[in-house]
């Protein structure tokens, strides 16, 4: 319990909250799809690590297309990973095979 009397699951419960509710109406659909995929490693629990989203909206992932998100897992021993989803909860694993992917798909052009 804080000095508030608020536990700390409630706590994390209410930050966690706070962010979703800081992506679009489009990545949240997106987050469910991911969150609703059971051979997803995001549904498993980090003992003492922590998993955070992020969309468009957020200054470091501003490249993304509307309702694609990145995650970010941070592990116990400090190491950062960093994963894409599309629309449809599909992972990619690096910014280039997103871009790949965009490419495939018409979006852009890379030219070589």
């Amino acid at each position: 319990m804080t000095s508030s009397g608020e536990s700390s699951s409630r706590r994390n419960a209410t930050s966690a909250d706070a962010e979703q509710k800081q992506l679009s109406p489009l990545s949240i659909i997106t987050l469910q799809n991911i969150k609703n995929r059971p051979d997803q490693k995001s549904n498993r629990k980090l003992p003492g690590g922590a998993v955070r989203y992020f969309d468009n909206n957020d200054p470091r992932y501003s490249w993304l297309l509307d309702g694609w998100l990145a995650e970010e897992r941070h592990v116990p021993s400090g190491k950062l990973y960093r994963y894409y989803y599309d629309l449809v909860g599909r992972q990619y694993r690096t910014k280039i095979k997103v871009l790949c992917a965009w490419e495939k798909m018409g979006v852009i052009f890379i030219h070589p």
